[in-house]
């Protein structure tokens, strides 16, 4: 059950996404309309070996400088709020019994752990470690590897560590001095049973790590307690503010985007290319390996996803048209509005140009001739994570989950011409979310659910959701594009 607060008259929600390299801050009324929004970035430092950490009390004075920056624009101090954090799943900090940061936040990218991994890997099984954890790898930059890791390498810093800590858990403690997470950001640290929604108790044994080093696993949306009036006084926040469990950001973002129950398929091309699929009963089955995470419900979610999207675009804009990003400035445009209309002058198919978009492993530019264009590799950039899409899409759809059609999140959303793509490469409608912000807008509505101020997630989402611009998939192109897509898997 989610705890509400009674005769509270909370009608704002702050809600805060914590990305990998940047905080972003928005509030929004009882309507759900954004009243504020601020953007601040922060560095992560890396190291040999995969390290890539930040330290804990960056996010903290972010947070600090994002209540700033609103309190200059938005009379708040007497205005009573839910504060709801989302953030990315994997980053570990270690904390000591005052609450300490006892290492630096040890960031999800980070992949030290690698021989950790291999030893988890060695000891479970991986039909066991999937049916438990909904997870279908084990590597480096798990949590529990991570952790593991702490345990070889920093005996002191495990034995001093009275919990470890999510970045979510964190905020959340620093706030309300209370060591809680909640379930959905559990579901991708290895440690817990997601099916049962208990600590994994087997993986725990193999690694000799005590159940009592990890805080209490509540529901989302759930209210944690007030912050401090100490804290409240010193950031100019009204004494009566709440903090409330939020979701992981790929779990908020699908409740921002009206994926809230089984039927709905969300897809969002951001850095990453992620597909979202709600179920009510996952199948854990190895022969067709899809991550599947713990929804914000009793729900769950499968969660395929392909690392290079919209970053591979940015990598092709940085490396072979850096002119572009003057020129748009130039011309007070984005320099992806140029690259938009640069890809419309090449045909479906790029004369024959293709790219694996997989900047990860090894990505490749096929079929390129003295003719080629730079709109003509620019297009295959697209079609390339295009092509991505429908190989995820037909992953779930082998799960026996009708796909009608896809509702479209993240910047890769904003380009009609790369929706036309898409529509056209998966023979299925792009319905593209209206508004930007679908992470935080998942978290503002967590926090409102919470608080009693709307019903459930379910009517806040479907009130709200809209679903923008439609694009319906061409049928000449779908041909063309069914005939790219098989050249495309067999050089893949």
């Amino acid at each position: 059950m989610q705890e509400r607060v009674g005769d509270m008259n909370v009608k704002h929600f702050l809600a805060f996404d914590v990305g990998t390299t940047s905080m972003k801050c928005i509030l929004f009324n009882e309507s759900f309309e954004e009243l504020f929004y601020e953007n601040r970035e922060y560095d992560i430092e890396s190291g040999p070996n995969g390290i890539a950490q930040i330290a804990p009390q960056v996010y903290y004075q972010t947070f600090c400088d994002c209540i700033a920056a609103m309190t200059k624009k938005v009379n708040v101090g007497q205005l009573p709020l839910a504060i709801c954090f989302t953030t990315q799943g994997e980053t570990l900090i270690p904390v000591d019994a005052e609450g300490n940061a006892l290492t630096k936040a040890i960031v999800w990218l980070d992949t030290r752990a690698g021989k950790e991994a291999d030893y988890i890997c060695k000891g479970i099984s991986r039909e066991n470690w999937y049916a438990t954890t909904g997870l279908c790898e084990i590597d480096g930059a798990l949590p529990m590897a991570k952790v593991l890791w702490l345990k070889k390498n920093e005996p002191e810093i495990y034995r001093k560590t009275d919990k470890f800590l999510l970045l979510e858990d964190y905020l959340i403690f620093c706030l309300t001095g209370k060591r809680v997470s909640e379930k959905s950001l559990q579901s991708s640290t290895g440690w817990y049973d997601i099916v049962r929604e208990k600590m994994y108790t087997e993986v725990l044994q193999l690694c000799q790590v005590e159940e009592g080093k990890f805080p209490e696993i509540l529901p989302c949306g759930t209210v944690v307690g007030g912050i401090s009036s100490q804290i409240a006084e010193s950031l100019g926040l009204s004494a009566e503010t709440v903090v409330v469990t939020g979701a992981m950001d790929q779990i908020a973002s699908a409740i921002g985007a009206g994926n809230t129950h089984q039927g709905i398929v969300t897809e969002t091309t951001g850095t990453a290319l992620v597909v979202g699929a709600t179920v009510q009963k996952p199948e854990f089955d190895l022969q067709i390996p899809l991550t599947v995470y713990k929804h914000y419900n009793d729900q769950f979610i499968y969660m395929p996803y392909f690392a290079t999207a919209g970053i591979t675009l940015k990598w092709f804009r940085d490396t072979m048209l850096s002119h572009l990003v003057g020129e748009a400035k130039e011309k007070g445009v984005s320099s992806y509005d140029l690259i938009n209309e640069m890809v419309k002058t090449s045909p479906p198919g790029s004369n024959g140009v293709m790219m694996n978009p997989d900047l990860m492993t090894g990505g490749a530019f096929y079929g390129l001739t003295l003719s080629s264009s730079m709109a003509d590799m620019a297009r295959s950039v697209m079609e390339g994570v295009a092509f991505m899409l429908r190989s995820l899409i037909e992953a779930v759809e082998a799960k026996k989950i009708a796909v009608e059609s896809i509702l479209s999140m993240g910047g890769g959303s904003y380009s009609a011409v790369w929706s036309e793509i898409k529509a056209a490469v998966c023979g299925k409608p792009i319905h593209c979310v209206g508004y930007s912000q679908t992470t935080a807008l998942g978290a503002a509505i967590l926090a409102a659910a919470a608080v009693g101020s709307c019903d459930s997630v379910e009517a806040a989402s479907k009130q709200i959701v809209d679903s923008g611009h439609i694009y319906g998939p061409n049928e000449k192109l779908k041909a063309i594009y069914d005939e790219v897509y098989i050249q495309y898997k067999n050089h893949i």
